[in-house]
């Protein structure tokens, strides 16, 4: 099987294709400059430009590219402008994930060969909070945040004409993710800085996280695995509220647990208040329920499993 791969240079990308490549898949990278070798494509959202020929020989494509929405530099300690959600930020966030849908959208309807598997990356962010209450991907949502609106409309909602084409589309609602590198872990990982380790907020909302080889493995399961499509939530079966969180995060690093909690003026003053919320202030208890049916095995169903993602 041939698979396109879009921000293939990215956190999750890189480890991907090369899980990918480990499995027997050819893989083929989408870049935006003058393709260097075979297993290229060139392709440019923002012109509408993609290499059709190469396009007609995919059997699938994962879409992982858009502009990141977590702050550059965690662990230098700067105030994280680079992150913040600004209104110019906030742009290149919506329209990153926009340009890309609709240029997939229109290649696709402009061709009679075209890739029958679509898996685009998505977030949980749609959910929006919901308490204590338990999500899955049937639960219905109220559209509020810009989180979700970038994730209905930019990624998910243009998806919907490939479906009608009898394409495979699954939407890969990702968690927090846990691994080295990523804003999560270095969030905590700053904080255990000041040997302690602090619950953020009031410590009652729930923490969807999920490891990153899962994240890896699930996208290959959902290559796979034929009963899955539509929204599907890549995220731990266990998830935590973020005092427990903090308390077996504080275990694995060797930490101190802090009590109180850092107030929310830490991510406000850090990253900014949409980001903070969007990061670590809402609550939302999410399970994999589809993952779950299709007997996915988590490497990490636990966080007591994630020691490596922390551990220098």
């Amino acid at each position: 099987m041939i698979v396109g791969v879009t921000g293939a240079s990215g956190f999750i990308g890189k480890k991907l294709t090369k899980k990918l490549q480990d499995s027997g898949y050819k893989v083929r990278k989408f870049v935006r400059r003058e393709p260097k070798s075979e297993d290229e494509i060139y392709w440019s959202p923002s012109k509408k430009e993609i290499d059709i020929n190469k396009f007609k020989e995919l059997d699938a494509i994962i879409h992982l590219a858009g502009e990141s929405i977590a702050p550059k530099d965690i662990l230098g300690f700067l105030p994280f402008a680079g992150g913040r959600w600004s209104k110019e930020r906030k742009s290149r966030i919506y329209w990153s994930r926009k340009w890309a849908a609709d240029l997939f959208v229109e290649t696709y309807k402009s061709s009679e060969d075209f890739p029958k598997i679509f898996i685009s990356a998505s977030g949980i962010g749609i959910y929006g909070e919901h308490g204590d209450e338990i999500i899955t991907e049937s639960t219905s949502y109220e559209r509020g945040s810009f989180e979700q609106l970038v994730v209905e409309e930019a990624w998910e909602d243009p998806l919907i004409d490939l479906e009608k084409m009898g394409v495979r589309v699954i939407n890969a609602r990702k968690g927090i993710i846990l691994g080295k590198g990523n804003v999560a872990t270095d969030i905590f990982t700053l904080v255990s800085k000041l040997n302690i380790s602090s619950p953020i907020g009031k410590g009652n909302q729930y923490f969807s996280w999920v490891s990153i080889d899962d994240v890896i493995n699930a996208y290959i399961f959902c290559l796979e695995n034929e009963n899955l499509q539509g929204p599907v939530n890549f995220v731990s079966p266990e998830p935590l509220k973020q005092r427990d969180f903090s308390k077996v995060v504080a275990k694995i690093m060797k930490k101190k647990y802090f009590f109180p909690p850092l107030p929310p003026i830490f991510m406000k003053i850090a990253i900014g208040w949409e980001l903070g919320e969007s990061l670590g202030l809402t609550s939302m208890r999410i399970i994999p329920e589809k993952l779950l049916k299709e007997n996915f095995e988590f490497e990490a169903q636990t966080l007591e499993m994630c020691e490596k993602e922390f551990i220098e």
